[in-house]
């Protein structure tokens, strides 16, 4: 267990959390460090099998303070997405502490969803709002049970800042991996600022974090200009689990019990950029989510 996480010793016993993409890099460590921190963890995977093996090795790695489980569902389309909530349901019944939307992908070229959205704006903004969504009632017997607000976080990127606020989701026209990766990463910004003001007082809080630079996976999976940049960075930054300590913190830092609507990089509270605080555009973004999850029951 790093210096890090030691901190948090026990501030997660008796508490139930949900982290996406848990199979692997940023993920993985958070899953790892709310487990340390005595918190049971639900790990989730695309598919049933890694998520098993990443419980398997979080178990192995661990302190033995925490307890896992997997759950599996397929975040690219709302299908899979209803999916995950039935599941997430079914193996916390009692309710849900914390909910950490880590899971993300880029990619090469252009394709649309089941539901009509460019991938990377499905994955990393739409399926993310629509989990939240549907864990609602879980998180508020979370947060009556232990007398706490539940806290939900929302993954971002330090690339947030070149996105634009688009509002065809469909992304016509060139496409171009790093900008569409922006653009959804900068929505799901908004989208959690907008959350975190509608829910005030309501035991429920929502922030975003950006891991800073980190070694990840997510170059070598999406290919395109991302695997260069990966290849060519990862030998020079530090390890996930340092990108996971946003995370970790603010699910496990007394602290920040009631803190809400913030941007964390570094584990600390940041500015993110100009456009992503304008409150109108961030109406506009949760408005439009919200009628696209009507669309989709």
């Amino acid at each position: 267990m790093s210096k890090f996480d030691a901190q948090f010793a026990g501030r997660l016993n008796g508490q139930t959390v949900l982290v996406t993409g848990a199979a692997g890099s940023i993920g993985y460590e958070t899953a790892q460090g709310m487990g340390n921190s005595g918190a049971t963890v639900l790990v989730h995977a695309r598919a049933a099998d890694p998520a098993r093996r990443a419980v398997d090795l979080l178990v192995t790695n661990g302190n033995g303070k925490g307890r896992y489980l997997a759950v599996a569902g397929d975040l690219g389309s709302l299908a899979g997405v209803r999916g995950l909530v039935d599941a997430v349901h079914e193996t916390a019944p009692k309710g849900l502490n914390g909910l950490v939307n880590n899971a993300g992908a880029a990619f090469a070229s252009k394709a649309l969803s089941p539901d009509g959205y460019e991938r990377t704006i499905a994955i990393n903004h739409v399926a993310l709002a629509a989990l939240t969504d549907g864990l609602l009632d879980l998180l508020g017997k979370g947060a009556d049970d232990v007398g706490t607000p539940s806290r939900v976080v929302n993954m971002t990127a330090l690339v947030e800042s070149r996105g634009n606020p688009i509002t065809d989701w469909s992304y016509p026209g060139k496409y171009k991996q790093i900008q569409a990766y922006a653009d959804a990463k900068l929505l799901a910004l908004m989208y959690t600022y907008a959350q975190a003001r509608r829910h005030e007082g309501e035991g429920l809080t929502f922030n975003a974090v950006s891991p800073g630079a980190v070694k990840t996976s997510l170059g070598s999976k999406a290919g395109g200009p991302f695997k260069m940049i990966e290849a060519l960075t990862n030998p020079f930054i530090p390890r996930p689990e340092k990108g996971s300590r946003g995370c970790l913190r603010l699910m496990a830092d007394p602290e920040l019990a009631t803190a809400t609507g913030g941007y964390y990089s570094s584990a600390k509270l940041k500015k993110s950029s100009k456009q992503s605080q304008d409150v109108e555009a961030q109406e506009r973004i949760c408005a439009q989510t919200e009628r696209e999850l009507r669309a989709h029951p």
